[in-house]
């Protein structure tokens, strides 16, 4: 028989499930009887394209930040969203056990909604998280501007306490709450060609610097792409659906990507800070043109790893609305791309400590 795992993934944009995959992808190759059962609203094109041993449920089990796009935060739906959650809290927590006696799981893996924690020990499964960051964290530094945050805070630090270990990924928060802490390397995947192999690879133009426009799951279209049109010099890639682009703006189905391959390509990337594109820009040698957030924990965090260890500079979030990229983006273009010490192999390490918990 089987040997059932339950994977939960945060709601909060594409990252947590982009690196969540990538332990799946390795899982599934440690443990040949294994089956991954993902609780997530993230696309199926995500994950390893494995239907015989990956089931994908498309459920929301927490609430993260609500976001209009990447670059805002809508703090009001936000405390509503958690609120009608918190509500109906022993509700979820029943179903989500109920669930994992179902598929009969042998061990539950959280990137890193706290009902998955809370579930798992309801239904006497041990649980293993793994992030940067956990959302006790976040909704705590969000006390002063609203104290409803409090209780959520208190309630995502609880269930945390549940989890048997966490599996702490670098550039990472503060996360007292957990029991035991287990440090692990990146979780990015390294693109094994060079970039002219991979603009070969996916057809790319030639001849021009390539600069990918990149915002996440959440995206951000609200670039004057006129503006972008003036740099004729640059040849832009985006993978969010911009209507009408310029000519030197190419629009790609993201779906149909590798994306570490897109990304190797690239001579940069303009982005906001997030996890995973700071991560695999970091390991595949690509310049980061990056708009700040002063509104989210994180990203004084990621900023820091990307002047550490990126060649990086930062563009504020009224040029990149205005499509006032030129002087930023040619002195970054200008910088020779340094080379990390950073090692990677942070999926093939939680992988191994998954499958260990999943043996008799």
């Amino acid at each position: 028989m089987a040997r059932s795992i339950a994977v939960y993934v945060s709601s909060h944009g594409f990252g947590h499930a982009v690196r969540v995959s990538e332990v799946v992808g390795e899982l599934l190759q440690r443990a040949p009887d294994s089956r991954v059962h993902v609780r997530s609203t993230s696309p199926r094109w995500l994950f390893p394209n494995r239907v015989d041993r990956l089931s994908i449920n498309p459920v929301s089990t927490d609430v993260g930040m609500v976001q209009p796009h990447g670059l805002s935060i809508d703090f009001a739906a936000t405390l509503d969203a958690l609120d009608a959650r918190e509500l109906h809290w022993k509700d979820a927590v029943r179903t989500e056990a109920a669930w994992l006696r179902e598929i009969r799981a042998r061990l539950v893996l959280g990137d890193i909604p706290p009902l998955a924690f809370d579930a798992a020990e309801r239904a006497g499964v041990p649980s293993v998280a793994l992030g940067n960051f956990s959302w006790d964290w976040i909704y705590g530094c969000y006390v002063g501007r609203d104290r409803r945050f409090v209780r959520h805070a208190e309630r995502a630090a609880a269930c945390y306490r549940k989890a048997q270990q966490l599996l702490r990924l670098p550039l990472h928060a503060d996360m007292p709450a957990f029991r035991s802490t287990t440090d692990i390397a990146l979780i990015a995947r390294r693109c094994p060609v060079s970039r002219e192999e991979a603009r070969g690879c996916l057809r790319l133009p030639r001849g021009r610097p390539l600069v990918l426009l990149s915002f996440g799951g959440l995206g951000f279209t609200g670039i004057d792409l006129s503006a972008l049109g003036a740099l004729d010099d640059v040849q832009f890639l985006a993978t969010d659906p911009f209507v009408d682009p310029p000519a030197n703006v190419l629009c790609l189905e993201r779906e149909q990507l590798d994306y570490p391959l897109l990304l190797r390509a690239c001579d940069a990337v303009v982005t906001k800070p997030g996890y995973g594109i700071v991560a695999a820009s970091i390991v595949n040698g690509v310049r980061v043109l990056y708009t700040t957030r002063d509104d989210f924990p994180e990203t004084p965090i990621l900023v820091r790893a990307l002047e550490a260890h990126a060649t990086a500079q930062v563009v504020p979030q009224d040029d990149l609305a205005r499509g006032a990229l030129g002087p930023a983006l040619a002195a970054l273009l200008a910088r020779p791309v340094g080379e990390t010490a950073l090692a990677a192999d942070g999926a093939a390490r939680a992988a191994e400590i998954l499958a260990a918990e999943l043996r008799p």
